[in-house]
């Protein structure tokens, strides 16, 4: 469609690094990014789901909330949310007219800053969404790192970092601490920060950044919070400040109640702001909240199937973890798995014990290609592992028997495109009809 070509036409990172060409951008546009206000997350793993319940919560306290998330599922029009509708392709186009008029002017003006980026594209045209919609508040998720990210022109009511681990190596750093520097870039001088559960050495890095810029640090570890339960039907927690009943959520997986109580913490401090929240709206938002292709289960029996956006180690260690909380310990599973050409196959290794077999496939597009499934199917036939190769998606769900347990999981383009499928193939049954 001729509206998205803002997006397609350019690369998804630019040469030069710097927040002057989105600077430059955003002033060009009168700084729309300064008309609202905002909630800045970064991390590595739990950004789009805390981003999912923090906005419900608040949809239902009564504001008005834009939401910027990336990557999309189907739609690129995902990207960009109020009150948990996506953009019209109307609005898409007329935006993107006005963000276009503004990036030539600039890569003609300023060459030595390098062409704008599709990500700095599509920031560009969420602001001037969010500030022409008027919304109450915008949740606005980081791309990719945080400290040169384009979303890092905004200085937010608060911060949030989820938990951060080795992801994206080759342009954050080859350490935690390196890796956490990059995230810690979204802190702003007395602006508070939430911080997920952290591993210590990237802690270290956000607490002293914190500290230094003269920013309130509220730890999850420090929170009087607890973790009740998790299953097929969703999760428990405990959270006193709100609530001394047990407060309930749909997302599946236990690491989703860590992301509710870093939510609720959030919450907490928008408390203390002078935010109106009330118990039973966050009661209705923690329980409605979805993430689409986390842990969701779009099929619960003949086969049942499961489809899990994890790509990077730390989000397959939580999925092995999670699916037998899900689908029973003994649940045999029948895996359909495509990697990004950058991910070593020895990560699906925690996924070996859970698996009856495995077929690779991979995505059509995607930031970086899809990794060969014949290097996946020759390193799971060494561990033993039944697998089998197919082409397409089409051809892998074809595999799968009707009495199958089924986890679809390594990367969310892939999830992305087992959706559209999906959804293509309902479309034709109810055409037939």
């Amino acid at each position: 469609m001729k509206e998205f070509n803002l997006f397609n036409d350019r690369l998804r990172f630019g040469s030069h690094l710097g927040l002057e060409r989105i600077t430059q951008l955003c002033k060009e546009l009168g700084d729309p990014q300064t008309q609202f206000k905002s909630i800045h997350i970064a991390g590595t793993n739990g950004k789009g789901s805390v981003s999912a319940i923090l906005s419900n919560v608040l949809i239902n306290c009564g504001y008005r909330i834009g939401q910027f998330t990336s990557p999309h599922l189907i739609d690129y029009r995902e990207r960009f949310q109020i009150n948990g509708q996506m953009i019209s392709e109307g609005e898409l186009a007329y935006f993107s007219e006005k963000a276009q008029a503004a990036i030539e002017k600039v890569e003609r003006e300023f060459p030595e800053y390098g062409p704008v980026t599709e990500f700095e594209a599509a920031t560009l045209v969420g602001f001037l969404y969010f500030a022409e919609q008027n919304v109450d508040c915008a949740v606005i998720e980081v791309g990719l790192g945080g400290r040169l990210d384009s979303t890092n022109v905004i200085t937010p009511e608060l911060s949030i970092i989820t938990p951060i681990s080795y992801d994206h190596m080759d342009r954050l750093g080859d350490s935690l601490a390196k890796i956490a520097a990059e995230k810690a870039g979204i802190i702003k001088a007395g602006v508070p920060v939430v911080s997920g559960h952290q591993p210590e050495e990237a802690a270290k890095v956000l607490r002293e950044t914190a500290a230094n810029l003269g920013a309130d640090f509220y730890d999850l570890e420090q929170e009087d919070w607890s973790p009740l339960s998790a299953d097929a039907r969703g999760g428990q927690l405990l959270f006193p400040y709100f609530s001394n009943d047990a407060l309930s959520i749909s997302l599946l997986g236990y690491h989703q109640l860590e992301n509710a109580a870093a939510a609720l913490l959030a919450l907490k401090i928008l408390d203390k702001k002078g935010w109106e929240l009330s118990v039973d709206a966050i009661k209705i938002g923690l329980s409605t909240a979805a993430w689409p292709g986390r842990l969701e289960l779009i099929s619960a029996a003949n086969p049942l199937i499961i489809m899990d956006g994890a790509h990077n180690q730390a989000g397959i260690n939580a999925l092995a973890t999670n699916l037998p909380r899900v689908l029973g310990e003994q649940a045999k599973i029948t895996f359909i798995i495509g990697l990004s050409e950058d991910r070593p196959a020895q990560i699906l290794y925690p996924l070996l014990p859970l698996a009856k077999r495995m077929i690779f496939t991979k995505a059509v597009a995607g930031r970086l290609p899809g990794k060969d499934p014949s290097e996946l199917y020759h390193y799971a036939i060494s561990k033993n592992i039944l697998a089998e190769v197919k082409e397409s998606i089409p051809e892998a769900l074809a595999a799968i028997n009707q009495q199958d347990i089924v986890c679809i999981c390594g990367s969310l383009y892939l999830i992305g495109e087992v959706k559209a499928y999906l959804s293509e193939k309902r479309e034709e049954k109810v055409a037939a009809y």
